[in-house]
Formats: C-alpha cells, sequence, structure tokens
C-alpha cells in the first residue's frame, strides 16, 4: 500500500512567499543597478565636456590678439576682448579676437573671433574664419545641463563681470586672470585660468 503525503496549504504558501521575496530583491537590486549605471554614464559625460571646454578656453585666452574687428553701425567701438555677464540666452557672454594656429593658408586666416554663448542651458562656441567675416552657421555644444554660469576677470587686483570697464581709450587693455564658475543640478564646477595673449597690436 501506497503511503503518499502530499505538501500541506501551509507549505505552500510559505514557499510561495519566500519566491515572492527573492523576486523583490532581485528587482530592487536590478533597478538599483540601472540608476548607478545610469548615474555613472551622466558623470562621464559631464567630465569628458569639461574637458573638452576647458582645453578649448584656455588655448583661446593664451592667443587672445590686440586686433581690432572693423566697427558696425552697432558696435561702433569694437574690442579685441569682451565679457559680459548680463547677458539673455542666446547672447553672447564671452567674444574674444585670437590668432588661430593656422597660417592662414587653410579654412582659417591668422586672426579670427571666436564667441562663447548660452542658449536653452547650453553652452556653444563658435568663430568666424577671418577677423572680420561672420561666424559660422552652426556653433559647437560644448556642455549640455548648466543651470548657472558666472565668468569673472582681474585686473590689478579687481574683480570684473564685464569688460571692458573703462572708456574707448582703455579698450587696448585685456585682464590677466578668468575665473569661471558653472553651477549644475548636481554640483559646481570652477576654474582659474590665465590670460597671457599675443601683443598684436593692429
Amino acid at each position: 500500500m501506497n503511503n503518499l503525503k502530499g505538501y500541506t496549504l501551509v507549505e505552500v504558501l510559505i514557499v510561495m512567499s519566500l519566491f515572492s521575496l527573492i523576486s523583490l530583491l532581485s528587482l530592487t537590486f536590478l533597478n538599483t543597478s540601472v540608476s548607478s549605471s545610469i548615474g555613472i554614464s551622466s558623470k562621464s559625460k559631464l567630465l569628458s565636456e569639461l574637458a573638452i571646454f576647458s582645453e578649448l578656453l584656455e588655448d583661446d585666452l593664451f592667443h587672445v590678439a590686440k586686433q581690432f574687428p572693423r566697427p558696425s553701425q552697432i558696435d561702433q567701438f569694437p574690442s579685441f576682448f569682451k565679457l559680459n555677464n548680463n547677458f539673455r540666452d542666446g547672447e553672447p557672454l564671452l567674444e574674444l579676437v585670437r590668432n588661430s594656429s593656422s597660417d592662414g593658408l587653410d579654412d582659417l586666416g591668422a586672426i579670427n573671433k571666436v564667441i562663447y554663448k548660452i542658449e536653452n542651458n547650453v553652452l556653444y562656441r563658435n568663430f568666424s574664419n577671418f577677423l572680420n567675416s561672420s561666424y559660422e552657421a552652426k556653433a559647437f555644444a560644448l556642455i549640455s545641463e548648466i543651470e548657472d554660469l558666472e565668468i569673472k576677470v582681474l585686473y590689478e587686483k579687481n574683480e570684473y563681470l564685464t569688460w571692458p570697464p573703462f572708456n574707448e581709450a582703455d579698450l587696448d587693455i585685456y585682464p590677466t586672470l578668468m575665473e569661471v564658475n558653472i553651477k549644475f543640478s548636481e554640483g559646481n564646477f570652477k576654474k582659474i585660468l590665465f590670460i597671457s595673449g599675443d601683443d598684436i597690436v593692429g
């Protein structure tokens, strides 16, 4: 005579509860892993953007040139170095004239203009092929998801949020140091750069 005994209802419920608990813990661990992966990827992208921005800005400041763009109806007293922290969305934050690394035989001339601007929380950099030519049609996106950006310059131990701060006779002066402060949702970025420049007067 076979004496077969099945599982009781209580035993089945206990096993099902254990399986449910294990499944829930596995799902929570998976969600945490995915979130961590997304966070790491986002931070890596931001670090890469900041590295490219720092390298480009440092190179621009190293090659600032005292060459004045041609006056226009909008700007009667053009400067080779302009800073404006009171910009509106899409307006220039920083404008400068620089010596390019080209000898003028390629696409870039020996002197060209560079502009930095923020539009829709994205920092862009654009340039002109020559000193008095228009900027390129498409700007290069440097940093995304910026909450706030402030650039200060130092001249003779004084800080300035706009440049030039003097009258038209002093347009050929450029500051010596620049401090960049960028605010993101996850933290801040700060960098201090030298403005060495190339003393070429046009």
